[in-house]
């Protein structure tokens, strides 16, 4: 089997192609990349190189040869629109390029009455699927905790966390059990060839005071 990653270089994506390649040789690993000069990491390493531009079908079809699954990564744009149209470039290149099989990161703003501006977006995803004909499996990420840490000197300043869920608790995920799963899911045909989609979280959700509880201990 080979395998593709778009957006190789992401922080989520080369914790991707890092899972991925203790579940199956590199050989079997085209990275797709928006810019090749930020990959000379996986050059050195031996992978092989894929430009991908998610607005040119052409270049995406090409990338996408010879391709048995697709672990599509969305751009990060905050156009509900654009990532629509990128999703749909990308399925038509898939269709050219014969690729039956697809693994799609999303994440957990997918519910109908979700305010956040991208949840348009997560909703079209898992309906567009169901009828795209394609083996599927939907993984929806929840927040990443990577960013907490980084983000202590702002809410030190602020003497706050500023997540808007009142006494709600909130979940997260750490991008590289996300990349973990992401991987497991793409080798394994009986997770990702009947449409499933996958909520990855930790294993305790954390309200904003527990939270501020252990940014505060950190």
């Amino acid at each position: 089997m080979k395998y593709m990653v778009t957006g190789a270089t992401g922080h989520l994506g080369q914790h991707v192609v890092k899972q991925l390649s203790k579940l199956t040789s590199p050989d079997n690993i085209r990275v797709g990349v928006h810019n090749p000069a930020k990959a000379t990491q996986f050059k050195d390493a031996g992978y092989e190189i894929a430009a991908i531009d998610y607005h040119d079908v052409a270049k995406m079809t090409a990338a996408f040869s010879r391709i048995d699954v697709v672990i599509y990564i969305p751009s990060i744009t905050y156009l509900v629109k654009d990532r629509i149209d990128e999703f749909e470039n990308s399925l038509t290149a898939m269709f050219k390029a014969d690729v039956h099989n697809l693994v799609d990161v999303s994440f957990i703003a997918d519910q109908y009455n979700n305010p956040f501006q991208m949840a348009g977006y997560y909703a079209y995803l898992p309906a567009r699927l169901a009828s795209s004909g394609l083996k599927y499996a939907v993984v929806k990420n929840s927040l990443y905790a990577d960013p907490l840490v980084p983000y202590l000197p702002e809410l030190i300043e602020r003497h706050n966390i500023i997540y808007p869920v009142g006494d709600q608790a909130m979940s997260f995920i750490s991008r590289q059990d996300s990349a973990e799963a992401i991987a497991n899911v793409a080798v394994k045909p009986y997770l990702r060839n009947k449409g499933q989609n996958y909520l990855l979280t930790m294993s305790k959700n954390y309200t904003m005071p527990e939270l501020s509880y252990i940014m505060t201990e950190t």
